[in-house]
């Protein structure tokens, strides 16, 4: 299995990276020399936006590490490459946990830095004024999308060198998360924040059975709307190395995946790739035909972590399990519609409208590292909800073999 490296980078380092999260202010602090910033100069109202540049940051850095093994994992795409990923496409994902340190490593990061700056923003700013500042709502709404990705990725986890804890651990916190981001972002005026939230919050809200919550929470979502992981080429940022793979390097394919036969289909653009004799292309490999994503084209491309045709997915799959199938059937052609899309009839029995949901939540979220939670979810609920695809694969990632060896609370 190929290697990252994602090097642990302290809550000092990352609060001086501004321009990754999209963040227009310039960070101003007082400081005898130029050099590494003090620790007790990060305990001032102008740090905080610096603070949070840092969790934007480790929040993009984990979803660009994680997210080729979970398109992999999930059947979004096919390995035709160079790498040794010969088991994620199969399903097989628990059997070498030292070939998750890295992205278990960065996940973890992210929840620690997002969680740990709104403790330590808390500890000096003000009440009155930290509970209506622009900067603390975007922070938990951070710590909630940290969490939120370790909930969906991890069959179990751990908090901060703690004992084994239940993948809900990560959701409870989220939904915590979420709500403190509306509420701050209400009083701070930060609408964009608080519609985020609001999406962020009716994903983990359905993620712990609450679906009515769930959907009357996505009806707050505009079908247009999208929050996004930052990425750019600038130097010091993070690329969207998705991008390079599965183009220049063709180490990933839409080849043998279950959308290698859905074309015309504005949300799962692809290609195949002819050589100059006409030929397909083949991989990275020299043997698996190449068919090119073209979802994403450009290394700063961003990652949607929350959109308004998600939220329709959302409200479709709650009316769904209440038996409105008329309404699912409405909320998919909701967002069909935004695509430019013919809409759908509704479906004649309960089976074939899950058939129909499970499609179309899979090609709205595309390429978005959603797909392997979806999986799993609806396989743990079995019968005609569970999708035939996971049936023989896991649909989790281990505790890294990292974790483990220096886990005391862990048992070997």
């Amino acid at each position: 299995m190929r290697k990252r490296t994602n090097t642990w980078m302290p809550l000092l380092a990352v609060a001086a990276i501004l321009p990754l999260s999209g963040c227009d202010e310039v960070l101003s602090l007082d400081v005898e020399a130029p050099g590494r910033i003090a620790d007790d100069d990060l305990n001032s109202q102008r740090s905080i936006s610096g603070l949070v540049a840092g969790m934007s940051y480790d929040l993009t850095q984990a979803i660009d590490g994680a997210y080729q093994d979970l398109a992999l994992a999930s059947g979004d795409l096919w390995h035709s490459g160079s790498y040794d990923f010969g088991t994620y496409p199969r399903g097989i994902l628990l059997q070498e946990p030292e070939d998750w340190d890295g992205e278990y490593g960065s996940m973890q990061q992210a929840r620690w830095v997002a969680e740990n700056g709104i403790a330590r923003i808390q500890e000096f700013y003000a009440p009155d004024l930290f509970a209506k500042d622009p900067d603390v709502a975007r922070a938990y709404l951070l710590a909630g999308f940290s969490n939120r990705l370790l909930g969906e990725v991890q069959c179990e986890s751990t908090i901060d060198g703690g004992p084994v804890v239940a993948r809900t651990e990560h959701f409870n916190r989220a939904v915590d998360q979420f709500t403190r981001a509306i509420e701050i972002g209400s009083a701070a005026g930060n609408g964009n924040v608080v519609t985020a939230a609001y999406g962020g919050r009716a994903s983990v809200r359905a993620w712990t059975g609450a679906w009515a919550e769930a959907a009357a929470d996505a009806a707050q979502v505009p079908v247009d709307f999208s929050y996004d992981a930052v990425f750019s080429t600038t130097a010091g940022a993070v690329a969207n190395d998705l991008v390079d793979e599965t183009t220049d390097r063709r180490e990933h394919t839409v080849f043998n995946t279950i959308w290698d036969d859905v074309t015309d289909d504005p949300r799962v653009p692809w290609r195949i790739v002819l050589d100059q004799a006409g030929q397909i292309e083949k991989g990275q490999d020299g043997e698996t035909d190449f068919y090119q994503q073209r979802k994403f084209l450009d290394e700063d491309t961003d990652i949607p972590l929350t959109k308004g045709t998600e939220a329709l997915m959302l409200r479709a799959e709650a009316a769904l399990r209440a038996g409105d199938l008329a309404g699912m059937t409405g909320h998919l052609n909701a967002a069909r519609d935004f695509y430019g899309m013919d809409p759908i009839s509704t479906p004649a029995s309960n089976a074939d409208a899950w058939e129909v949901m499970r499609m179309e939540r899979g090609a709205t979220l595309w390429l978005e590292g959603r797909r392997l939670w979806d999986l799993h979810r609806w396989k743990q609920d079995g019968g005609v909800v569970a999708d035939p695809y996971a049936a023989d694969r896991d649909t989790c990632f281990p505790i890294s073999d990292e974790e483990a060896r220096v886990n005391p609370n862990i048992g070997g």
